[in-house]
C-alpha cells in the first residue's frame, strides 16, 4: 500500500495490486476513516461485505451539482458505500445533482448521467467508478480465490463542513463557496502557512472582519465583524463552547484566550442563523475548531505524532507543539498535545510617522508587548455504536503578560507595569447519532468553559485582583429529511442555552478608612446571565438549481443580581457645640440702635472626614425576542449560485453591561449599571453569489469567488452614557440605549484563482456605519458628547492581494501579499483623538519547501518594508511590529 498527499482539502489513497478482497475492503475502510475529511461509516462497509441488500435498499440523497471528486465522496458518505476510482478519471467533470429518494444504484446512474463515465458496484457492495466494465448492473470481477484485480485507485470522501482546507483564498474549503449565506474560513493551511504572534492577526484575513488591537498587550482576541464587536455581539467559541469573558477598559472589553497550535480551522459566520451557535449574538460568530486525531494519524497507522516549531527575529523567541494521536481500537481514539509560545516585547517600524508614544515605548521597542503562553489539549474520540459517535475534550490556555506605561506624576516619570495571568478551561463534549434513517441526524453538544484572570496591579498580603467567567452551557438538534413532489426537505430544529456567571474576587481595599473595594471589583463585576433558545428551519431543495430555506428562533434571557455604587462625598456631624445668646452692648445712650458685641444663640457643627455612602442596585430584567430568517438561491448552472438572505438578531445585556459599577480617577465610583437598559436587536438583508469552477482554461486549475452585500440596521445599540441614580442623588456614567437606527452597510469579495503551478487571490472590504448621537434611557436625555466612550468603527476600505507560484512538482511554494487598509476614525467620545487612525499598506513575503512528505520547512517575512503604523481598530499609542523574519518546521510521524 502506497500513501498519497492532500490536494483541495481531500485525502487521497491510492492501492495497487492483488489482494483478498475481504483485505482490500477492510484496509480501504481503514484509510478513509484516518482522513480528516473522509466520512463513510463503519457500519455501511460491514454491511456492504455481508450483506448485498445495501445496494438494493432506496436512501435519502442530497447531493448538490459539484465537482466529480467532491460529488462521489458525498455519494459515499449518504449511500453507506465505499467508492474507489482512478484519480484522472474525476479531473475536470462535473457531476449531475442527485435529490430524492433512490437505490444507491440509481442515484450513481443519475449522478455519472453525461459523463461517459464508466462504473460498476460488486457483489461485495464496492463501488468502482472508471473500470473496464460499463454495464451498470455487473457485479465486477472478482477472482475464484475471491481476490478482486484492481487498478491504481483513489479512495475519497467528505463532509460538507469537515474539510480544514480547500481550492479557496489561502486554502478556504469549497463549502464556503457553495453556502448562500455570508460565511468564511481560516484554513489549517492558512493557519500553519502564517506564524503569528497571536491568533488574531489571522482573523483580519477574511473580508469584513477585524480584530481589535485596542487592548494591543492583552494576548486575548475581540473581533470585529462588519463594525460590530465586544459584549458578545459577536459569538465567540472553542468547538462550540462560549466565550463570554468581559473585562471593562479603554479599548476592546471582550477577550478571548485560544492559542492557534491546535486549531483546524477558523469558522467565521457575518450574520444571524435559525440554528445552533447564533443564541444571544448580534452580528454572527467565530468558532475555534481544534484538530481531531484523523489529522495526525496517517491512513496505514495506528498513531500519528506532529512537531512544530518556529522562531524569528524581533524578539519572536520561539513557538512548538507537540501533538500525538493514538487509535486504540477501530471505534476509539485519544489524542493529546502541548503548546509553548515565548515571545518578547518587539520593535515597531521605522519608516514613517508616528504619533507621540512616550507612554508605551522605550526607544523603538512597544513595552509589554510579550507574552507567554502554555496550551494544552486532550480528546477522546469513541464509536459508541456503528450509527453514534462521542468526542471529549479539555483544551487549556495559560497565558502570561503585563500591561502598563509610563506616567509622570509631580515632575518623576515612573515606570508602571501590572503583570497578568489568564488561564482559560473549556471542556467540551459532542454526541452524533445518525441511523441511516430519513427522521433522524442527531447533534448534542454540553460545555463548560471558564476564565480566570490574575491582575496584580494592586496586591494585598499577595493577593491580587482576581475576575472569574464561568459559562456552562448546551444545545441539542435533530434534522429530518423528507422526500416530497417538489423536492428534498429537510426540517433542523432544536434548543441551546447557557449561563454566563460573573464574579470577582477581590482583596478588601481601604484608603483613607473607607472600603474601596467595589472600586475595583466594577471591571467585571459579580452577576448571572442566562440565555436560551429554541429553533426550527427548513430547507427545499428543488431539482438542481432552486433552494429556498426559511426559519425562526425564539431567544430569551435574564439578568439578576445585586451590586454598590458610592454617592456623593459626605462628612458626618461628630460633634455639635451650643453657643448661648450674647446680649449687646449699647455704648452711646444717644445711639440705642448702636449695638456692639451682641450674638444670638447658635450652634457649632464639628465634621468628621469625608465619605462616600454605598447604595444597593438590583437587577432582575428579562426579555425575548421571535427571530425570522429567509434564504432563495438560485443555481441557472452548476459553477453560479446567487442567494439573498434576510435574518434578525437580538443580544441581552451582558454581564458586565448590566452590573457595570467602578471607578475611573479618584475614590468615588463614576460607572454604575443602568436597570433600563433594553436589549440590541438588528434586521440584516444579504445579496451575494458563489461561484466554483474547475477546469475554467485548463483540466486542473480552479475559481473559487464570493460576493456578498450587506444593510444592517440596528435598534438599542448600547453605548457609554450618563444616567441619574434617585436613591444615590447623582450622575453616573453607564451604559445606554442610542435613539434611533444603527446603520451598517458594506460589500465583501472574496476570490482565488489557482491553476496549480501559480496562485491569485485576495479580498476586498468595504464598510460604512451610521450612529445616532442621542440617547434616552431611564431617567434622563441626554448627548453622546465628550463623557462617552469609543464606538470602534471599522475602516472604510480593505484590499488584499496574495500570489505565488508552485516549483518542482508543486514542493517548492514562493508567495507575496500586499494589504492596504484605509484610515479609521471613531464616532464622537473623549478618547477620539487616540483611535483616529491613518491609512497604511503593508507587504508580507512567504515560502514553503516539502522537504518530503512528513517534513515541510516554512518562511515568512511580514512588514517587508518595516512600515510604521497602528492597526485598524488599534489605539494611536500602540504601534504593530515592524520586519519580522520567522521560520518554521513541520514534521509528521
Amino acid at each position: 500500500m502506497r500513501i498519497g498527499g492532500t490536494r483541495n482539502g481531500v485525502s487521497t489513497t491510492k492501492v495497487t495490486g492483488v489482494a483478498a478482497t475481504s483485505r482490500l475492503l477492510v484496509g480501504v475502510a481503514g484509510c478513509a476513516l484516518a482522513a480528516a475529511s473522509v466520512v463513510i461509516p463503519r457500519s455501511a462497509l460491514s454491511q456492504a461485505i455481508e450483506n448485498t441488500s445495501t445496494v438494493a435498499a432506496t436512501r435519502q440523497f442530497s447531493i448538490p451539482a459539484q465537482p466529480l471528486t467532491d460529488a462521489l465522496g458525498q455519494f459515499g458518505r449518504q449511500s453507506g458505500l465505499q467508492v474507489a476510482f482512478p484519480a484522472e478519471v474525476a479531473q475536470g467533470l462535473s457531476a449531475n445533482a442527485v435529490v430524492g429518494t433512490f437505490t444507491p444504484r440509481d442515484a450513481l446512474a443519475r449522478l455519472l448521467q453525461g459523463t461517459g463515465v464508466s462504473w460498476r458496484i460488486t457483489a461485495q457492495g464496492a463501488v468502482i467508478v472508471g473500470g473496464q466494465t460499463t454495464d451498470a448492473s455487473d457485479d465486477g470481477a472478482v477472482t475464484a480465490d475471491g481476490s478482486l484485480l484492481l487498478d491504481t485507485i483513489t479512495v475519497t470522501g467528505q463532509s460538507e463542513r469537515a474539510a480544514s482546507s480547500g481550492s479557496g483564498y489561502q486554502g478556504t474549503p469549497d463549502w464556503v463557496y457553495e453556502t448562500p449565506s455570508s460565511v468564511g474560513v481560516i484554513s489549517r493551511e492558512a493557519i500553519q502557512s502564517a506564524p503569528s504572534r497571536n491568533a488574531r492577526d489571522l482573523l483580519d484575513n477574511v473580508a469584513g472582519v477585524y480584530a481589535s488591537r485596542a487592548e494591543a498587550q492583552k494576548p486575548g482576541i475581540s473581533v470585529n465583524i462588519r463594525g460590530l464587536q465586544d459584549n458578545d455581539r459577536v459569538g465567540m467559541m472553542i468547538d462550540g463552547a462560549r466565550q463570554s469573558f468581559q473585562r471593562n477598559g479603554h479599548g476592546a472589553t471582550q477577550q478571548t484566550y485560544v492559542d492557534t497550535a491546535f486549531v483546524r480551522a477558523i469558522e467565521v459566520e457575518k450574520s444571524g442563523t435559525s440554528g445552533a451557535g447564533s443564541l444571544g449574538t448580534l452580528g454572527g460568530s467565530v468558532n475555534f475548531r481544534t484538530i481531531v486525531a484523523d489529522d495526525l494519524i496517517q491512513p496505514d497507522r495506528k498513531w500519528g505524532v506532529e512537531l512544530n516549531g518556529t522562531t524569528g527575529t524581533n524578539n519572536y523567541h520561539f513557538d512548538g507543539s507537540l501533538a500525538a494521536a493514538i487509535r486504540l481500537s477501530d471505534s476509539f481514539s485519544v489524542l493529546g498535545g502541548v503548546s509553548h509560545k515565548n515571545i518578547g516585547a518587539y520593535e515597531v517600524g521605522k519608516n514613517g510617522e508616528l504619533r507621540a508614544q512616550t507612554t508605551t515605548a522605550t526607544g523603538d521597542t512597544f513595552l509589554f508587548s510579550g507574552q507567554e503562553v502554555l496550551s494544552t489539549i486532550l480528546k477522546a474520540e469513541a464509536d459508541i455504536t456503528d450509527d453514534a459517535k462521542l468526542s471529549l475534550s479539555w483544551v487549556r490556555n495559560e497565558s502570561d503578560f503585563s500591561t502598563g506605561n509610563y506616567s509622570t506624576f509631580l515632575g518623576d516619570t515612573m515606570l508602571l507595569e501590572t503583570k497578568q495571568n489568564v488561564v482559560n478551561d473549556t471542556f467540551a463534549t459532542s454526541l452524533d447519532w445518525n441511523p441511516h434513517s430519513n427522521l433522524v441526524d442527531l447533534k448534542a453538544r454540553l460545555y463548560y468553559n471558564q476564565t480566570d484572570h490574575e491582575d496584580n496591579a494592586y496586591v494585598i498580603d499577595g493577593v491580587g485582583r482576581n475576575y472569574k467567567m464561568e459559562t456552562p452551557g448546551g444545545s441539542i438538534e435533530n434534522t429530518s429529511r423528507v422526500d416530497t413532489s417538489f423536492g428534498l426537505l429537510s426540517l433542523n430544529y432544536g434548543a441551546e442555552a447557557f449561563r454566563d456567571d460573573g464574579k470577582s474576587n477581590n482583596p478588601a481595599v481601604i484608603i483613607d478608612g473607607m472600603d474601596q473595594t467595589d472600586y475595583y471589583n466594577g471591571g467585571n463585576p459579580a452577576g448571572k446571565r442566562d440565555v436560551a433558545g429554541g429553533f426550527f428551519n427548513a430547507k427545499l431543495e428543488h431539482d438542481d438549481w432552486l433552494t429556498v430555506q426559511g426559519g425562526f428562533r425564539y431567544d430569551w434571557y435574564r439578568a439578576s443580581g445585586s451590586t454598590t455604587i458610592y454617592g456623593n462625598e459626605t462628612r458626618d456631624i461628630i460633634q455639635t457645640i451650643e453657643h448661648p445668646e450674647i446680649p449687646c452692648r449699647q455704648p452711646f445712650p444717644t445711639r440705642p440702635d448702636i449695638c456692639i458685641g451682641g450674638q444670638p444663640a447658635w450652634t457649632e457643627y464639628v465634621y468628621g472626614d469625608p465619605y462616600y455612602p454605598r447604595y444597593g442596585v438590583n437587577i432582575n430584567r428579562s426579555d425575548g425576542a421571535f427571530l425570522p430568517t429567509f434564504t432563495v438561491a438560485v443555481k441557472p448552472y452548476d459553477w453560479l449560485q446567487p442567494f439573498v438572505k434576510y435574518s434578525e438578531s437580538f443580544r441581552p445585556p451582558t454581564v458586565m453591561e448590566s452590573f457595570l459599577n467602578s471607578g475611573h480617577q479618584g475614590v468615588s465610583n463614576s460607572y454604575a449599571p443602568n436597570p433600563y437598559l433594553e436589549p440590541e436587536s438588528a434586521e440584516t438583508w444579504e445579496l451575494g453569489v458563489n461561484i466554483s469552477k474547475d477546469a475554467l482554461f485548463k483540466a486542473d486549475d480552479s475559481l473559487r469567488l464570493k460576493v456578498v452585500g450587506f444593510y444592517r440596521e440596528v435598534e438599542d445599540y448600547i453605548a457609554l452614557g450618563r444616567t441619574y441614580n434617585e436613591d444615590a442623588a447623582r450622575y453616573y456614567t453607564s451604559p445606554v440605549n442610542l435613539s434611533g437606527a444603527t446603520r451598517m452597510k458594506g460589500v465583501e469579495v472574496e476570490a482565488n484563482y489557482d491553476a496549480r503551478a501559480w496562485y491569485l487571490g485576495g479580498t476586498l472590504t468595504y464598510n460604512e456605519a451610521d450612529y445616532p448621537r442621542w440617547y434616552g434611557s431611564g431617567a434622563g436625555l441626554g448627548y453622546l458628547g465628550a463623557e462617552s466612550s469609543v464606538i470602534f468603527v471599522q475602516p472604510e476600505i480593505r484590499v488584499a492581494l496574495d500570489g505565488g507560484v508552485r516549483l518542482f512538482d508543486e514542493k517548492l511554494t514562493l508567495g507575496a501579499r500586499m494589504t492596504y487598509v484605509g484610515k479609521t476614525e471613531p464616532t464622537i467620545g473623549s478618547l477620539q483623538n487616540n483611535y483616529k487612525l491613518d491609512d497604511y499598506t503593508l507587504f508580507d513575503l512567504y515560502g514553503s519547501y516539502a522537504i518530503n512528505e512528513n517534513a515541510k520547512l516554512r518562511v515568512s517575512v511580514t512588514n517587508l518594508t518595516d512600515k510604521a503604523y497602528v492597526s485598524a481598530l488599534g489605539a494611536d499609542y500602540y504601534a504593530m511590529p515592524g520586519r519580522t523574519i520567522t521560520a518554521s518546521l513541520n514534521l509528521k510521524f
